[in-house]
């Protein structure tokens, strides 16, 4: 999944306070909706929308066949969904529900109903999408409760993360690699990409005279991707370049820098380990998509869907082995949902078509990827046991590609992609039943105003120093142990309050 991250958060804060905590002073400007239409903010991943217009009108024909009423909808992409949506907020413009969730940088679902921005929908949600909140276990709902009360839908998807690395099929089997034998030897993620890109680099058929192409290993962004879920580390509702986390998978509930510990070293250390033996240079993350790829760290593992999309993308097969514990937390759960705007009189309206999106198939699969013919065709593949099957092929010259199907209800109910299972949904959902639950679960941590300055300069600190361990910018002529003290006393009179408010905020909520 795209994570949206704003660099100058407070850019973001601000445009919501500039007319007081509920832009309640604003006159409520913009294009008025009538009343019995429903407008949707909605966020489009990163994709073409050209034709957007006439997938909108095809589910707006369908949503006012079935229950009476249109839905209007307002697209916008990752790079600047967080800034439209709080500027509409902050001038009152007229809106009725939007995307929103924890990876929303400076802007997350959290702080946002905590705001008062988003209506108390926890009696009126089981009563016009009981399909929704039935499909779910409570204790799930328990991490969109914000002082007791649920503001917003939680999109059904994978929650509980851990790590996935993919590497190339058939270097994964040149290697003899499994996931058993993985887990056998207990061999963590480094062990892998380690022993996988040696395989690569003395490849004459990958790598001529040794040397590694480009992109061939990306890592993304390997900080928040690998570290912080391998070791099961819970940012407590905020984004996970700001200081404060605690040992969730470990049961522990002490707040601690994440930066002055084990875990950043060991991020930083195979970051200087990939550089310096040729693996990656400063192109990995701003060219994630080249023929080049073998190895890639695509974030959180979940079966099936990383290796369908990079066969979509490079046409090669990949394998996919996961590191870690699932960890279910607040910030994984509530990272895609759904919210009704406070000043929305049609919180019926809203949750009754939240509900059929779950319950219409395809419904849900006209708004995620189009039209048949247009935008996809059906192929017929084989499975392992040589079962045949209909999957979805993407037609590339299409004009609409929102790339963000987790973003609509349930992901469960996309179409299945080639490669995935007869029974993936039921194979992400007992991932999802069988996690790890963090102990500061249904908890987020919402800072005060007074933390917004301290915040920002954290971040931007992390955000410096991060980049430059991924890219390679880091000095030879200095170890990573010099480095990461040069960033702890950059960010020194800004951790202790970040860290202090976030342990006061948990340990009341423990105490509860």
């Amino acid at each position: 999944m795209k994570k949206i991250a704003s660099k100058i958060v407070s850019g973001v804060l601000l445009a919501t306070t500039a007319f007081g905590v509920l832009g309640l002073s604003a006159c409520g400007g913009g294009k008025k909706v009538d009343e019995n239409t429903i407008r949707y903010v909605v966020y489009t991943g990163g994709g073409s929308l050209d034709d957007a217009h006439r997938i909108y009108g095809k589910v707006d024909s369908i949503v006012y066949e079935k229950l009476g009423f249109h839905v209007e909808f307002e697209p916008y992409g990752y790079t600047d969904y967080s800034n439209k949506l709080s500027m509409k907020i902050a001038t009152g413009e007229d809106f009725d529900m939007c995307f929103s969730g924890s990876l929303l940088s400076g802007f997350t679902y959290s702080s946002s109903a905590a705001d008062g921005m988003f209506a108390d929908i926890t009696s009126a949600l089981p009563e016009y999408a009981p399909n929704v909140y039935n499909s779910m276990d409570k204790k799930v709902w328990e991490a969109a409760k914000v002082d007791g009360k649920i503001y917003g839908v939680i999109n059904e998807q994978l929650f509980a993360r851990s790590t996935g690395v993919a590497i190339d099929k058939e270097v994964a089997t040149a290697m003899g690699l499994t996931q058993e034998k993985i887990n056998q030897n207990n061999w963590t993620y480094i062990d892998v990409i380690t022993m996988a890109m040696e395989h690569i680099q003395n490849d004459p058929t990958i790598s001529k005279d040794g040397k590694v192409p480009s992109t061939t290993l990306v890592l993304g962004n390997g900080w928040d991707e690998f570290i912080m879920q391998s070791h099961g580390l819970d940012a407590l509702g905020a984004n996970s370049y700001y200081p404060g986390v605690i040992e969730a998978a470990e049961g522990k509930t002490q707040v601690i820098n994440q930066f002055d510990s084990k875990y950043f070293r060991e991020f930083a250390d195979f970051c200087r380990l990939a550089h310096e033996n040729g693996w990656i240079d400063d192109t990995q993350d701003k060219l994630p998509v080249t023929s080049n790829q073998r190895v890639r760290v695509v974030g959180t593992y979940y079966p099936y869907s990383s290796e369908a999309t990079l066969y979509n993308s490079i046409g090669r097969d990949f394998v996919q082995f996961q590191f870690g514990t699932p960890l279910m937390s607040t910030a994984n759960v509530t990272s895609s949902m759904t919210a009704i705007n406070v000043r929305s009189k049609k919180v019926d309206k809203c949750l009754q078509f939240i509900d059929l999106l779950y319950t219409d198939k395809d419904l849900f699969n006209l708004l995620a990827i189009g039209e048949e013919g247009l935008e996809y065709t059906w192929k017929t593949a084989y499975d392992d046991n040589d079962q045949e099957y209909q999957y979805v092929n993407y037609v590339k010259s299409s004009k609409y590609k929102p790339m963000a199907d987790w973003a609509y209800g349930t992901e469960f109910n996309a179409y299945r992609k080639r490669g995935y299972s007869a029974t993936w949904a039921e194979e992400v959902k007992a991932i999802n039943t069988g996690a790890t639950y963090s102990p500061a679960y249904g908890f987020a941590f919402v800072p005060d105003r007074s933390l917004e300055s301290a915040m920002d300069s954290a971040y931007l600190v992390a955000q410096d120093y991060i980049d430059m361990f991924l890219d390679g910018s880091f000095s030879d002529n200095k170890t990573n142990e010099t480095i990461i003290a040069e960033m702890n006393e950059a960010m020194a009179p800004y951790v202790s309050q970040i860290l202090s408010a976030k342990q006061a905020q948990l340990n009341a909520f423990l105490a509860k």
